[in-house]
């Protein structure tokens, strides 16, 4: 009679019927594909890269992009103050600002969901204990607190990405347990309790099918915080060295030379945008094809 009564409230075959929905949209299958385009980027950077990020060329420095006068197509994107490839450096970027951005959601799915949904469904002193533990962390801006926690460490990108991930997680936490907690106040739920439910299966087969536009939102959201996380510590020399090609540490270096070539600066600013897009579309379209399933 359990299994009977919670086949009701459960969502059944939800990915293959998300899946069929989403495909549908042109908009949202472009988005997963520069997703999945970043992810393959990020990780076979070495074997994508026409030059070696460092790679200096002595006589070609500050030459502009292709579609200027002046560019050069071996420099597709053009070069630097010291003769570096950008387009080189971009690419490289995507593997490690994107590519520590994506580490960080990993580690903060796997640890913040487990920790969020256990903490939503136990009520004991422990739960709650960690639960106001990780609230302290809430009144604070997270950028705020990655800062402080990075310059307690020494700089490097390693730590940046640890200190983001400290800052991130209590948010992601509260989040998940804040929407456990609204699903067991719902009447199907407290019926299916009574009946005796166990909780292993109450969270498996009822209130995280129910809570996925949360997962979705959430991981968006803290993606593209740890995004601009990453490049914001590079930026005031908390992450990244200046001879990793990092966007934010790409934008610090070039600063000084934004009236001379503007476009050292532009591009790694535009290749933040970009990955923010295509995190935002793609989420956005997870959430229209979830609730349209629903409709």
């Amino acid at each position: 009679m359990i299994e009977q009564r919670a086949e009701d409230f459960r969502i059944t075959n939800t990915i293959s019927a998300i899946w069929s929905i989403f495909r549908q949209d042109k908009i949202a299958l472009f988005s997963l594909f520069c997703l999945s385009a970043l992810v393959a980027i990020a990780i076979l950077v070495p074997y994508l890269s026409p030059y070696s990020p460092d790679q200096q060329f002595i006589g070609k420095e500050l030459i502009p992009p292709f579609w200027d006068k002046a560019g050069d197509l071996i420099f597709l994107l053009g070069t630097d103050d010291i003769g570096r490839d950008l387009f080189s450096r971009l690419l490289w970027g995507v593997h490690y600002t994107f590519g520590s951005a994506l580490l960080i959601v990993l580690a903060i799915l796997l640890l913040g969901g487990v920790l969020g949904l256990l903490v939503g469904i136990n009520q004991g002193v422990k739960s709650r204990t960690l639960k106001y533990l990780g609230d302290i962390f809430l009144s604070i801006p997270i950028l705020l607190v990655a800062i402080i926690i990075a310059a307690l460490m020494d700089s490097g990108l390693q730590n940046a990405m640890l200190a983001i991930f400290l800052a991130l997680l209590p948010h992601f936490i509260h989040q998940i347990d804040s929407a456990v907690q609204q699903e067991l106040q719902k009447d199907y739920v407290v019926l299916l309790r009574l009946e005796g439910i166990s909780k292993y299966l109450l969270l498996k087969e009822t209130i995280v099918p129910n809570i996925f536009p949360v997962f979705v939102r959430e991981i968006s959201r803290i993606f593209i915080l740890a995004i601009m996380d990453v490049s914001a510590l590079s930026f005031i020399s908390l992450g990244a060295a200046s001879t990793v090609p990092e966007w934010g540490a790409m934008i610090r270096d070039a600063l000084d030379l934004l009236y001379i070539a503007p476009w050292a600066v532009v591009l790694p600013g535009t290749a933040i945008m970009l990955s923010i897009l295509v995190i935002i579309i793609l989420s956005n379209s997870l959430l229209r094809a979830f609730h349209k399933y629903h409709s």
